[in-house]
């Protein structure tokens, strides 16, 4: 009796583990599950918010069932703050585009019930603040009481600096006694609607009613035909090419780490129409532009939106010829830790001078050089039919040989054979780089074929002619446009290493004229000039163009092909950029010294 009892008890024991043992496969097996489901159901949330407003409505209610699946499937209740959150937000972007008071009532049920469920949920302070949001057009005094409870409910919660800022505006509103209509205005952007491009605004539904939007597409409208992008570790250049110029607005979103967005930029096209074979979800995934999207938001308007981890800051500007829009975003992530470049200027952790260095360029172990023009861009034609896109590659080809062993450094050229290359293209390739000086490389041209003579350019304003006419050569573009080129630099010149380039310029152009005078007659200094190239626009580090000689001049266009004087100009911009990094060195090695 006791062998049988014990050998029950054993088979007992084992049979209990091995249903325990079952039990946890199981549960870890719908642990997975669920987590799979949520992610599915939340990107296709996102992904639907950049539809056009007729198909989001379909797509929101599509997601509130989804979601309302995930919460009774999650029956440990892993995902339910989440869920509950998205539903409140997809009911309150249904009331944004139609303003029916169902949705309205559904939004604040599902926010209200995340806050007295899960107040310990990151997103209940979220929730207690959009609930705040929804009264303020209609209840300014309930609204003012929903604000006041994020402090009181949540007061380590993040939305509690808004929240306090709300209620303070609309204490001095209702005590003036102004009128609603004026307090609605104080809302904050809509996630979809846009009111601000403020990066500080959170992402929230609006709750003013939208007017419908006619279907029939009106004719003469502008066409995005095509999208580019060039990415790096901490920049990525994104090229948006339209038929004709275009109006556009911007926006900006911060990082929403609650719900897993990113930092998102969101640009909409007016009176635009997006080209069909432009694909409308445009997956990156390198390690800052994480995705595109792009859709005919309305019939004439297209919107383009970018994701980004860790987003520092950015600038859009245009550009002719072809028509461009160019999004340049700076991302935060710090340089990886590697050895030393050979060039690198070593300066003591922490001092002064090692910020300032940064901040200079004083650490220069990358340089790329770029051959002007390629492919269909001859450049530059000379009265023998010699083109300038084959000159300067020759050039840029020994220079690159030279630099690599005089200086020790890095050298990368935009292209290595006869290719096209947009101007954006080649900055972008310096970015993405992360190169510490940009040397672009072509040849002059004028009708007057007597004009000979070296010039080295830099980046800035100027209104000198010749350097306007200059700049429209290697633009591709008239001079009229070169003026309009001149508005979009004010907005960006503050970005621009102009005072280093300008020392880079100088000396290059010094020793480039030295070392031709050495051994040639008829050498015309034309000196340092100023002018807006596009090819230089967006460069983070110092950079310069250098015009080497006359194209169009006869005996100048002798000396181009010849390999002795390719080799005495290489040998001058080398000994100039030496002479540079050498002036860097000598101005670190004094500031680390005080």
């Amino acid at each position: 009796m006791i062998r049988m009892k014990r050998g029950t008890s054993t088979a007992r024991f084992l049979l209990a583990w091995i249903m325990l043992l079952a039990f946890g496969r199981h549960a870890v097996a719908m642990s997975s599950g669920i987590d799979q489901m949520f992610e599915e159901v939340r990107k296709n949330y996102y992904a639907g918010l950049s539809l056009p407003q007729q198909q989001q409505a379909a797509a929101l209610k599509e997601r509130i069932q989804e979601f309302n699946r995930l919460l009774t499937e999650d029956r440990q209740g892993r995902y339910r703050d989440k869920c509950l959150y998205l539903i409140g937000q997809s009911y309150h972007r249904l009331y944004d585009a139609t303003p029916t008071a169902e949705y309205l009532k559904q939004a604040q049920q599902y926010y209200r019930q995340l806050v007295h469920e899960l107040p310990k949920s990151p997103l209940a302070d979220d929730a207690q603040y959009l609930l705040g949001i929804i009264y303020l057009e209609e209840d300014p005094s309930q609204a003012y009481l929903e604000f006041v409870k994020v402090g009181i409910y949540f007061p380590q919660g993040d939305m509690r600096p808004r929240a306090e800022e709300k209620a303070e505006q609309l204490k001095t509103l209702l005590s003036s006694q102004k009128a609603t209509d004026k307090i609605g205005s104080t809302s904050s952007a809509p996630a979809f609607a846009f009111a601000s491009g403020s990066a500080a605004s959170p992402s929230l539904p609006s709750n003013t009613p939208k007017q419908a939007v006619s279907q029939e597409k009106p004719s003469g409208l502008n066409k995005l035909r095509d999208i580019q992008h060039w990415a790096g570790d901490n920049y990525t250049r994104v090229a948006l090419y339209v038929s004709e110029p275009v109006n556009f607005q911007r926006h900006d979103l911060p990082a929403e780490p609650k719900i897993g967005l990113p930092d998102r930029i969101y640009i909409d096209l007016k009176n635009c129409t997006v080209n069909p074979s432009i694909a409308s979800n445009i997956t990156v995934e390198d390690r800052f532009l994480k995705r595109m999207r792009v859709a005919q938001y309305d019939p004439t308007q297209v919107r383009v939106a970018l994701d980004i981890e860790d987003m520092k800051s950015y600038k859009i500007f245009s550009l002719a010829d072809p028509y461009r829009l160019i999004i340049d975003v700076q991302g935060k992530r710090s340089e990886p830790a590697t050895a030393r470049k050979p060039e690198e200027v070593i300066i003591p952790k922490g001092s002064q001078t090692s910020t300032l260095a940064r901040q200079l360029g004083l650490q220069v172990g990358c340089i790329v050089i770029d051959p002007g023009h390629g492919g269909k861009d001859k450049g530059a034609i000379s009265p023998n039919g010699l083109y300038e896109k084959d000159i300067v590659l020759a050039i840029a080809k020994r220079l690159k040989q030279t630099l690599e062993r005089t200086s020790g450094c890095q050298v990368i050229l935009t292209r290595t054979d006869d290719r096209f290359l947009s101007l954006e293209e080649r900055t972008a390739i310096a970015n993405t780089n992360r190169a510490d000086l940009f040397i672009s490389i072509h040849t002059n041209a004028h009708e007057d074929r007597n004009l000979y003579g070296t010039e080295t350019y830099f980046l800035n304003l100027s209104n000198d002619k010749e350097s306007a006419r200059v700049a429209a050569l290697e633009n591709a573009t008239s001079t009229r446009k070169i003026s309009d080129l001149e508005s979009i630099l004010k907005d960006i010149m503050l970005n621009t290493k102009i005072n280093e380039s300008a020392k880079l310029a100088k000396t290059v152009q010094r020793n480039v004229i030295t070392n031709l005078k050495k051994t040639y007659d008829k050498v015309k200094d034309l000196g340092v000039k100023q002018a807006p190239f596009y090819v230089l626009l967006g460069a983070e580090m110092p950079s310069i163009l250098i015009e080497t000689a006359f194209i169009t001049n006869k005996h100048e266009e002798r000396r181009l092909l010849d390999k002795n004087f390719q080799s005495r100009l290489v040998a001058g911009i080398s000994s100039g950029i030496g002479a540079y990094i050498q002036q860097m060195k000598q101005f670190a090695n004094v500031g680390g010294a005080r």
